[in-house]
């Protein structure tokens, strides 16, 4: 192979490098602005946790308070929920303190047994509370736990967002240490292209088996002054065993005065 040629391939064969590249950073940028404009200062809400099974007709239904409030490093949150009905649930409560090497911290009080229990990090991709819902997905995604790539832009899915379009961006854990704590192994998000909330989610589990889909409504601007948004209402389904939630906040309250004392296990075994 003469010298010309061997330039051209060369060039050729960096060509997918440097497109990958391009992508990642514009994906980056495209997930940057969607975790700034969800990244509510504080706020504090009612929750209602509904689970069934879609060959089922019968539903349970959870109710608690939900308190989330950011860290003084501006990134990472603190989230309180506390537990009111049904009867066997009452007073139980749940504290998710993330931390900046991923590691979160999540504890989990029953009021019966008086006893407050850690969550390890390869539990956290377990069931919250018996929903589809895992305590990872109850903490907030970074964009510094992924690598991203831009697949596509499309119209958005779903009546409630038909008339936007969306980014499609697919999420890869960029350690053993996210895919232990999340159990993705790979995610794909539909985001949109006026506010950058995410609509939409596909998460693929560490077989490499799509197995849980997420769609948010109820997207609502909860502070003007920061432009801030909040999805007020969640679906997820497990795929698998068509095991569904849906998760509803109402009554939500922003920017309030929430106590740091609020996130310790202190008051976290405090019986209402």
């Amino acid at each position: 192979m003469n010298k010309h040629l061997i330039r051209i391939s060369l060039i050729t064969s960096l060509i997918p490098a440097f497109s990958w590249s391009a992508q990642a950073e514009t994906a980056l940028e495209i997930m940057k602005k969607n975790e700034e404009v969800r990244k509510v200062n504080e706020f504090e809400s009612r929750a209602k946790l509904t689970t069934g099974n879609s060959a089922e007709k019968t539903e349970k239904v959870k109710e608690f308070t939900f308190w989330r409030k950011v860290q003084a490093d501006r990134i990472h949150n603190s989230t309180l929920t506390r537990f009111h009905s049904p009867a066997e649930v009452r007073n139980e409560g749940i504290l998710i303190l993330e931390n900046p090497d991923g590691k979160n911290d999540v504890l989990l009080y029953l009021p019966n047994f008086k006893k407050t229990r850690r969550v390890e990090s390869q539990q956290q991709s377990g069931s919250f509370m018996g929903s589809v819902f895992s305590y990872s997905d109850i903490a907030t995604p970074h964009t510094s736990d992924y690598l991203y790539k831009t697949l596509r832009q499309e119209k958005c899915p779903g009546a409630e967002h038909a008339s936007v379009q969306c980014h499609v961006i697919e999420a890869l854990p960029v350690n053993e240490d996210v895919l232990e704590r999340t159990g993705y192994s790979k995610s794909v998000v539909w985001v949109r292209t006026d506010n950058f909330m995410a609509v939409k989610g596909e998460y693929t589990n560490a077989q490499g088996e799509l197995f849980k889909r997420l769609e948010a409504g109820q997207i609502k601007m909860v502070d003007p002054k920061e432009k801030k948004w909040l999805a007020h209402f969640l679906s997820i389904e497990n795929l698998k065993t068509r095991d569904y939630t849906r998760l509803l906040f109402s009554n939500v309250k922003v920017n309030g005065g929430i106590a740091d004392a609020v996130f310790t296990q202190q008051n976290l075994q405090k019986v209402r």
